[in-house]
């Protein structure tokens, strides 16, 4: 437990998960970064997929997961109520981009392992939300 200033006592999982949160939006707000600087190099390479599409998005859901991570990790009341239907969408958003724009039999393999993921990181949300210490 982590205590703060007023005393009142706060599971370290609503941390841990908090920051696990933040960190998948970060790596989003860097993958926009990426694709906006390499746009032309990924046109070149013949990527499945439009570039700057892919940063839109990953801007998109970077800044998303950021602000709901912190939230969460402030304990305000919205980011309980949006954070399981953000990350489900998120999870589906993901499948369904990787379904689309798959070309190569090894990311055919990855659908099935990150709807799993997908899947596990909304069942474990839910879990730490109604989880009582």
């Amino acid at each position: 437990m982590i205590h703060t200033p007023s005393g009142t006592r706060r599971p370290w999982t609503l941390w841990f998960f908090s920051l696990i949160i933040m960190l998948i939006g970060l790596y989003n707000l860097l993958l926009a970064l990426d694709h906006v600087g390499r746009a032309g190099e990924y046109r070149d390479l013949g990527v499945s997929y439009p570039p700057l599409l892919r940063a839109g998005f990953a801007l998109g859901w970077g800044m998303t997961l950021l602000a709901v991570g912190i939230g969460l990790a402030r304990r305000r009341r919205w980011a309980r109520r949006w954070i399981l239907i953000v990350l489900s969408n998120y999870g589906a958003f993901s499948v369904l981009w990787l379904t689309v724009y798959t070309e190569s039999d090894y990311s055919r393999g990855r659908i099935g392992f990150m709807a799993a993921l997908a899947a596990g990181l909304v069942l474990a949300a839910a879990w730490i939300l109604r989880w009582r210490r």
